[in-house]
This record gives C-alpha cells, sequence and structure tokens, in this order.
C-alpha cells in the first residue's frame, strides 16, 4: 500500500475560534462519486459550541465546499444543545439519513462527563434527511432506545440489510449523575418501517464480567454471504490499559454474534472496510511506536492481518499521545481523550484499487479534518 495523494478539508478562509477543533470524522460516498466529509467542530474537544459541519469534494479531495454549516443549530425543542457530527448514508439516490449523538447543554458549566460519577450528560441519538445532498436538513428525530439509557450511535451512520431492514449500530454507557460502575455493551437497533420506529435490538458485544470494554464499534458486510464484522476498541478495566483491536461476526441479518476475540492490531476505534471477496481493510489510530494513522488488510475477512504490510497514512511527529504508555484510572483516560491530536479514521472505496480515507489530525491548538488516497 502507499499514499497516492492526501490534503486538508477546509473551505480555503481563516479558521474561526468555533471550528478550531475537530473530531469525529466520518465520510459518505454519494451515487455520483461526490464525497461528504462530516464532524464534529468547536472551540474545544468538550464544549458548549460543539456543532455538525459537512464539506463535499466531487474531484477525489483537490476542491473542497462547506456544503452546511451546524453552528448556532444544536438546541432541540428549546433546549441548547451541542450535535457530535452527521454521520450520512444515502438510502436512495439524492435522499439522505443522517445520525448524530446530540447532547443536552442547558447547563454551560457541566462538563461532558462527571468528573467523579464517569457517566455522560444527557444525550439522545437523532436522525435527520436530506434531499439536496446534505445542504439541508430536516428537524430532528429521536431515535427510541429503551430500556436503554446513555446510548450513543457511535459515530455510525444508518445501515440498510436485506429485506429493506434499517440498522442503527450504538453503545451504552451510564447517565450523569449514576454512581454504579459503567456497564459498557455495543449494540444493534433494528426498524422495519424506514425508521420511523425502532423496536427490536441485538446485542453484538458485552464482556460476562464487564472486565473488558468493547467500545465504537464499526462494521462491515461480507459481499459474499452477507456476514457482518464488528471491530472494537477494546479497554481493560482492570489493568487501566487498551488491548489489541477485537473482532467479532455476526449473522446476515445482525441477530446472532460470535464471542470478540482479538485481532493483533494496536490501536483504538477501527473501520473495517470490504474490499472485495473476503479481503478486509482496518483503518485505526495508533497512540505510539509511532502514532498515526495505520492501515492494516487482511485477506481472510479479519481473522487474520498481515502487519507487514501495514501502511503509516498519518505520522504525528508531536510524540508519544497522552496516556500511552501505561495505566490509568477512568478519570484519567477521559482527560486523555480530550487532549489527543489524532483519530476518527473513515474509508470509502475508489475505482482501481484505492481508497479515501479521512481522519482529524492537528496540535495541542488546531485540530482539523485531513484526508489521505492511497493505493492498495
Amino acid at each position: 500500500m502507499r499514499v497516492l495523494d492526501a490534503g486538508t478539508v477546509c473551505d480555503g478562509h481563516p479558521i474561526p475560534e468555533h471550528r478550531r477543533n475537530c473530531a469525529f470524522t466520518t465520510i459518505n460516498q454519494l451515487h455520483d462519486g461526490t464525497m461528504l466529509v462530516s464532524g464534529r467542530w468547536g472551540s474545544a474537544r468538550d464544549s458548549v459550541d460543539g456543532h455538525a459541519c459537512i464539506w463535499a469534494t466531487a474531484d477525489d479531495g483537490r476542491n473542497w465546499s462547506l456544503r452546511y454549516d451546524g453552528f448556532g443549530k444544536a438546541s432541540w425543542d428549546g433546549t441548547p444543545g451541542e450535535v457530535k457530527g452527521l454521520t450520512s448514508t444515502e438510502l436512495a439516490p439524492g435522499k439522505l439519513r443522517a445520525t448524530a449523538l446530540w447532547v443536552d447543554r442547558s447547563d454551560p458549566g457541566l462538563p461532558f462527563i462527571h468528573p467523579e460519577t464517569q457517566g455522560l450528560l444527557p444525550m439522545r441519538i437523532m436522525h435527520v434527511d436530506s434531499e439536496d445532498g446534505g445542504c439541508t436538513w430536516s428537524p430532528p428525530r429521536r431515535m427510541e432506545t429503551s430500556p436503554h439509557l446513555a446510548a450513543s450511535p457511535c459515530s455510525h451512520a444508518v445501515i440498510r440489510l436485506p429485506g429493506g431492514v434499517l440498522v442503527q449500530p450504538y453503545e451504552l454507557w451510564k447517565e450523569y449523575d449514576d454512581p454504579t460502575p459503567g456497564r459498557p455493551m455495543a449494540r444493534l437497533r433494528f426498524s422495519r418501517d424506514g425508521g420511523r420506529t425502532w423496536p427490536e435490538f441485538a446485542t453484538v458485544a458485552r464482556h460476562p464480567e464487564n472486565a473488558l470494554a468493547y467500545w465504537d464499534q464499526r462494521l462491515a458486510i461480507h459481499p459474499g454471504d452477507g456476514r457482518l464484522a464488528a471491530t472494537f476498541w477494546t479497554h481493560d478495566f482492570n489493568a487501566g490499559v487498551d488491548i489489541d483491536i477485537h473482532i467479532a461476526y455476526g449473522s446476515p441479518d445482525g441477530r446472532s454474534w460470535t464471542t470478540p476475540r482479538g485481532t493483533g492490531l494496536p490501536g483504538q476505534h477501527c473501520q473495517p472496510l470490504s474490499l472485495g471477496g473476503d479481503r478486509l481493510l482496518a483503518a485505526y489510530p495508533q497512540r505510539r511506536d509511532p502514532p498515526g494513522i495505520v492501515l492494516s488488510i487482511s485477506e481472510d475477512f479479519g481473522a487474520h492481518w498481515d502487519r507487514a504490510q501495514d501502511l503509516l497514512v498519518y505520522d504525528s511527529t508531536a510524540g508519544t499521545e497522552s496516556g500511552a504508555g501505561g495505566g490509568r484510572t477512568q478519570s484519567e483516560l477521559w482527560g486523555d481523550m480530550e487532549r489527543w491530536r489524532f483519530g476518527h479514521p473513515r474509508m470509502v472505496r475508489l475505482p482501481d484499487n484505492e481508497v479515501f480515507v479521512v481522519y482529524y489530525a492537528g496540535d495541542d491548538v488546531v485540530k482539523t479534518a485531513r484526508w489521505a488516497r492511497v493505493r492498495v
């Protein structure tokens, strides 16, 4: 693998204060080849001005235009809020469905993560629709997750399965003032009526003793037999460290899942991308040795990985990332997340054995959305 081209997603103007910190980058390729890159922008990683923007390119990254700016548009039913990105999918030509995490920011003095309980501010999974390529969006609709509280969509778009069933991946933690230990789990929600209701769910990953956290699930679909593959940023609570990325396999309908197992890939939130047949590509942030965005490839749909073919797409020159050197308490880990300088890689396939990768990266002051075009 090799990088053919790379650059920064921007609108060609100086970066305003409320757009100096980018995270939760996502990408969606439309039927006409246009690529939409979204994410969460704000004055800081944890700030009440967090909002979604969408940039578009029709020429593989050479030119970008700002298609949607969500700054100042995050209130919901009169309640001030924050929107952490718009992760979209094209359900029909020209018709987009986007998923986002909305966070209640009615008390601007409260941090997103409770400093003592480690619980999260009140939040909702929201869906919005666009019929003009992402320039304008419908009013938000809340996805019902009962009986599950503190649910987040992990920056994952809706997926269409055979039979027209829509699937929304999400994960669970705990509410803001809950003093009990968090019980993380990854789940899927199903809709048979085009996303109006989501009454059914399946558990993708949950450690029976709550010793491991399977965070930030990302899904890929085998092009032949329809099997699902889910990758997880996996954290060992007892040791206070991240371990290797884990993978689980699901039935084509998403109802049955294997127990997650290690891949040997030393990363965090990881996107798997099917390249055809049994080939599977993984993009993930590596926090040390050296820190950066890495691509790894498998020829057997994730059972084994050819590490000799690894490609460092982005090389951070700022040294080992915060907290990457040893065990951390849960509170320290949340603090590390606020200081990380790169992450959230996403990919789509291009013709001629190429992929287009987006991620965020920068320094301690400014972090922007970036891209790379890679020949596999």
